[in-house]
Formats: structure tokens, C-alpha cells, sequence
């Protein structure tokens, strides 16, 4: 089968009308039938019966199930069972964190999937999800999907600011909740979707710190785990599917992996459903989905868990709705390639790593970070002065590359938090791209070189002395910087710029800045840099965020309006009368064009600070100055 493709925050990842055409045909086609699941009206309080899940291996079990009493709208046409289940040792480890899915069945028919429990419950009482209700769910994302394929060309028209804070750490930009969601009140207080076991392999402590951060209130439970033994993945990997096998859905796959282990509610031909409850309500998405292998389950005080294993990849997760996850058998997933080479030290041979990752907007940006730092951190404890060399190539289908070529050293690297600042522009620019509101941008690639040497580069900008504090139109204003090293000698650089011959006489600023805030001043400048209202203005703003270096001094002179910038669209060299028209204008907003003259001089260190001076700009400045 084709591989299936998703649209999310306007964001085409690539699928053709033909795939909405075999969507719209065969959304009842594959539906399993009415007469194969119970309607949530005829469940009856005191109803028995079984349910399917693996505690072990690969191997089903049953456990018992009795139904205590269904619950209406318990939010905007959801339903919920109400069951108490028994055996498979339930009564002591309750219900478990990896069980979500597990199907019960009254009389042969399908109820549901196991998807809620309750924090340290005394009795394993379920909530379960009816499976009536997973079916219409899934139903409509498929139309959903069908729809936005055939849409796809619709322009998106947005005006958006962008700014890659310097140092700062990314936006990890949440899925579409803010945290689990059916949080129950009054009898029903306490009661969450079971969250689903994240198995981490070979992520560090702090990346795993990172994830449990962004996803632990979005429903998941990160924790470390590991691969599959190579002869469990060569006996068990290609099991197939049935109600109550492990279903493991992936996020991260190669030298670092993260997967999400649930079970399997129904198979219907080549339909998976699962889970019960969603994953990160996306909606329409793509996810690999793999079987999977459960080691053991560990019982809590709270929630138990299952510690699973993914397996192999047999078809593609493309539903993430409020009842459940439904996936493909045979799809293909369109995953991102991501290569990392770590180099600490003079001496010591570089590592690479690599991975592949999904493309969810809402997700990708904190994945890159997660890796970035496991990769850092795999090489042992980082000094703890440091400078890190960075070159990240974003290779952008169609559209070329961008890279982000740049030091960093200083406090706000090293530490708990160090990995953030360092890898938080890259994170952000990949944030960016993704979820850009123009144009379908798909990145082919990252490719990441990382340098860590010992010792702080870092120098700060102490004071700054003109050459002359009056200067001629036509002549270099010349500034003279006192950098004071991190544990060195102060050292002083010059930066010079040329003021134009037709440069207004009288009194002026010159500003002697770091790359903060020298980014701050072009693009509070230029509004067209700072709202683009395209793709192409938004792969210019980037580029002209990624071209100037931390270890460069920035001088900047601001000269007069030369323009406005009306509804997106540059007007430049402007009369003052026409720029005073369109103030004037109300449904017009104008914002004014300023340039600095700008000049950047390299320095061996990683600048820090800003200083600000005064000077004039007077003809025949030079026979003033002697004459005196």
C-alpha cells in the first residue's frame, strides 16, 4: 500500500487526490460490522465477560470483566463503560499503564477498550471506551483527511512574527491539549486516561528529563527502556495482529528510540484500532505503527505499568481521535532522517549518530532537542567550561538548504539547562519551518556537526572609544571595542563604518553590540524581515537570522526612514509627504523602514554586552577639528 500522509497546522506533507478518493471509497468498506459490537444502550449493569490483553511476551490472556454502569456524555458525545476486572492478577497490580485498548467482550461481542482507571484505586474498576463510539470517531478523521487532500491548494494567508532568540531555548510547542484530557469531577475525581509507557533507548537522563517534561501532561509516561533481544525481533516481530496483542507506536526510530506501547482493540482487514482513548488528539497523523513484546509489568501504588519493547514496523498509525488511534497494515511512514557527529575534545575520534523521527509539527522541534542532548551527553560528562561548535544543514525539499553555522560559550551552556540553550535556535528554526502558516514546507533532512572543547571563549564588551566623536559624510566612523576575555587580557578590536557621502549632519548614535542585539535592532527595523507574508520571506528572515556569528562585534548606525512597509509590501525611498498619507490611513497600518549601517568585525571569543555612543556628523569636520 501507498504510504499515507497527513496535513496538520497547514503544514501538506504530501499525499495526491487519488489518496482522497481511495480514502472517501473505502471509509465504510473496511468498517467492521455493526452487528460485531455492542450498542452502549443495551449495556445493562451485572453484564459479564472477558477480556484480551498480553502481561508477557507475546501471549494472550484473559481477564474478567463486569459491567458496574455506563456513563453518558461524559464529555461532547462520548460515552463510558464502567468495569470491574479480575484475574491476571489485576486485584493486586490494578489497572496497568500499557493495557489501554484491551478489548472486552460480552457474549462474543465487542464492548470496548480498557482506557481509564483511576490513581491508586483499591479495586482494578475500568473505564472503557465503547467501541461503537472509536468506530465513528475514526470515521470522521478519515473524512477529514479525505477533505484536506482535496484542499490542499488553498492558500493560507497569516501574518506571523518570527525571531530566533539568541541562546534562547525552543518553543516545544504542545499537540493540540494542553493535558490529558476527560478529567472527571465529583464520583469520577481522579479518574485519567491510562497513560501510555514511553520505552526511551538510549536517550541520557537529562533528554529524558526534556521528554517527561513536554509529554508526561500530554498523557505519556516516559521512562528508560530498551530494544528487544535480535532473537525476540526475529520470533515475534512478525506476529500479526489481534485483539490484545501490543501495539507499539513509534516516534523516534535508529540510535535513539521512543515508543509508546498500548494494545490492540480490534483488526478489521487492514484497520488497527487501539488505545481507547487518544494519543496526543491530532487527529489525522502518521506514526509508525509496530508490533511489539512486553517484558514484564511492574506494579505501583498508583497506576502499574507494562515495560515493552517495539518490534517491527508493519503499517502506519493515521487516526489519533478522542476514542482511540486506528492505523494501516502494509503503509509505509514518511519519517524525517536526522544525523548527528559529536567531536568533545582535541583527541578524541567524533561519534555519529542516526535517526529517524515523524514529521508531527507539534512534536518534531522537542525531538530534535531530545536528540541533540542524548548525543552530547553519550560522550560522558561535558566540562563544565565549555565552547561548542555548531554546523546544522536543514535540507529543505525544493528549496535548498539552510544552515546554522555558530559558537557558543558561557554560563548559560553548561548546566542542566545547557543543552537547551545551546540547541534551542536550531529547534526553533525547525519549529518554524514546520508550522509556518504560507506554504507546505517538507525538510528532506538535518544533518548536525558538534564540536565541545574545554575552556570558556567567551569575552564581554567592557568599553568602546571612538576614533572621533565628529566625523565627515563620505569618512569611516571607527570604534575602538575593550573585550575583557573570560579569565584572560583585555584585548581590543575595531570595527569601522563608512558614512555616506549624502548622511544627514547632527547628532547621532553608534551602537556597539553583541548578536542579540544586533538581531534585535534589524529586525525592530525591518517589519517585512519580522512579519514575512510568504515562504520566501520566511526562508529569507531565517537565513538572515543564521548569516552573522556570536563571535562577531556588531557596530550599527541608524539612519533616517527610508520607507514603509503597507500590508506586507516594501515601499522604500518614500517621500515625507506620501509617508505622512499613508499614517494617515487607518486601513492602510504602515510601519517605517529603517536601515542601520551595519558592519561586524570576527573575534576569536563569544561576545557578550552592548555600549552606546554619541557622535556628530559635520562637513568639513577635519578644518573644524584643526582650526581648534
Amino acid at each position: 500500500m501507498r504510504s499515507m500522509t497527513v496535513r496538520r497546522g497547514g503544514i501538506v506533507l504530501g499525499m495526491g487526490l487519488a489518496l482522497a478518493a481511495l480514502v472517501c471509497g473505502a471509509a465504510r468498506a473496511d468498517e467492521p460490522d455493526a452487528s460485531l459490537y455492542w450498542d452502549v444502550k443495551d449495556l445493562k449493569p451485572g453484564m459479564k465477560g472477558v477480556g484480551r490483553t498480553v502481561m508477557v511476551g507475546t501471549k494472550l490472556e484473559e481477564f474478567g470483566a463486569e459491567v458496574l454502569g455506563v456513563m453518558r456524555d461524559v464529555s461532547p458525545g462520548r460515552d463510558m463503560v464502567l468495569c470491574r476486572l479480575t484475574g491476571c492478577n489485576l486485584e493486586h497490580a490494578g489497572i496497568i499503564q500499557g493495557m489501554s485498548g484491551s478489548p472486552i467482550y460480552i457474549d462474543g461481542k465487542l464492548v470496548g477498550a480498557v482506557a481509564f482507571a483511576w490513581e491508586f484505586a483499591k479495586d482494578p474498576i475500568a473505564g472503557v471506551t465503547p467501541f461503537q463510539q472509536m468506530v465513528q470517531y475514526v470515521r470522521a478523521s478519515d473524512r477529514k483527511l479525505a477533505a484536506e487532500a482535496r484542499d490542499r491548494a488553498a492558500p493560507i494567508h497569516a501574518s506571523v512574527s518570527y525571531l530566533i532568540d539568541a541562546g534562547a531555548a525552543a518553543d516545544e510547542g504542545e499537540p493540540g491539549r494542553s493535558a490529558m484530557p476527560l478529567r472527571v469531577s465529583g464520583g469520577g475525581a481522579g479518574m485519567v486516561p491510562i497513560a501510555t509507557p514511553l520505552a526511551a533507548s538510549g536517550f541520557s537522563p537529562r533528554a529524558l528529563a526534556m521528554l517527561d517534561e513536554g509529554l508526561r501532561p500530554l498523557g505519556m509516561a516516559p521512562m528508560s527502556g530498551g530494544r528487544a533481544a535480535d532473537e525476540i525481533v526475529k520470533c515475534e516481530g512478525d506476529k500479526p495482529f489481534e485483539p490484545g496483542s501490543p501495539l507499539s507506536i513509534a516516534m523516534v526510530m535508529g540510535d535513539f528510540d521512543l515508543s509508546g506501547i498500548g494494545t490492540v482493540t480490534h483488526v478489521e482487514g487492514d484497520r488497527v484500532y487501539g488505545f481507547g482513548h487518544p494519543m496526543f488528539s491530532l487527529g489525522n497523523c502518521q506514526f509508525p505503527m509496530m508490533t511489539g513484546y512486553i517484558h514484564t509489568v511492574y506494579p505501583r501504588a498508583s497506576v502499574s505499568m507494562k515495560m515493552g519493547s517495539p518490534l517491527k514496523v508493519v503499517g502506519v498509525v493515521d487516526a489519533d481521535v478522542s476514542t482511540g488511534v486506528a492505523g494501516r497494515i502494509g503503509a509505509k511512514p514518511d519519517m524525517m532522517p536526522m544525523t548527528v557527529r559529536v567531536k568533545t575534545g582535541k583527541y578524541s575520534d567524533a561519534r555519529t549518530y542516526k535517526v529517524q523521527m515523524v514529521r508531527e509539527p507539534s512534536l518534531i522541534s522537542s525531538f530534535v532537542m531530545s536528540v541533540l542532548t542524548s548525543a552530547i551527553d553519550t560522550e560522558g560528562n561535558l566540562p563544565d567550561e565549555l565552547t561548542a561548535r555548531i554546523k546544522a544543514d536543514v535540507n529543505l525539499q525544493d528549496r535548498g538548504t539552510i544552515t546554522l553555522q555558530d559558537s557558543f560559550s558561557g554560563p548559560r551552556y553548561t548546566g542542566p539547562g545547557g543543552a537547551s540553550a545551546l540547541f534551542g535556535p536550531l529547534a526553533s528554526m525547525v519549529s518554524i519551518l514546520v508550522k509556518n502558516p504560507m506554504a507546505p514546507v517538507r525538510i528532506a533532512s538535518i544533518d548536525c556537526d558538534v564540536e565541545i572543547e574545554d575552556g570558556r571563549r567567551a569575552a564581554a564588551i567592557e568599553s568602546v572609544r571612538l576614533q572621533s566623536v565628529t566625523v565627515e559624510p563620505g569618512q569611516a566612523l571607527k570604534a575602538f571595542v575593550t573585550l575583557k576575555p573570560y579569565k584572560g587580557e583585555r584585548q581590543v578590536v575595531e570595527a569601522s563604518i563608512q558614512i555616506p557621502d549624502d548622511f544627514p549632519e547632527g547628532e547621532h548614535e553608534a551602537v556597539v553590540c553583541d548578536l542579540a542585539g544586533s538581531s534585535r535592532r534589524r529586525f525592530k527595523n525591518d517589519p517585512i524581515l519580522n512579519e514575512p507574508r510568504d515562504l520566501d520571506g520566511i526562508l529569507a528572515s531565517l537565513k538572515a537570522q543564521t548569516g552573522p556569528k556570536r563571535t562577531e562585534v556588531f557596530l550599527h548606525v541608524q539612519t533616517p526612514d527610508r520607507g514603509l512597509a503597507v500590508n506586507g509590501v516594501a515601499l522604500p525611498n518614500l517621500p515625507a509627504s506620501a509617508r505622512a498619507a499613508f499614517g494617515s490611513k487607518r486601513q492602510s497600518p504602515a510601519a517605517a523602514i529603517r536601515a542601520d549601517l551595519t558592519s561586524a568585525a570576527p573575534t576569536p571569543w563569544v561576545v557578550e554586552g552592548s555600549q552606546t555612543l554619541q557622535f556628530t556628523v559635520a562637513k568639513d569636520a577635519g578644518l573644524s577639528l584643526s582650526l581648534k
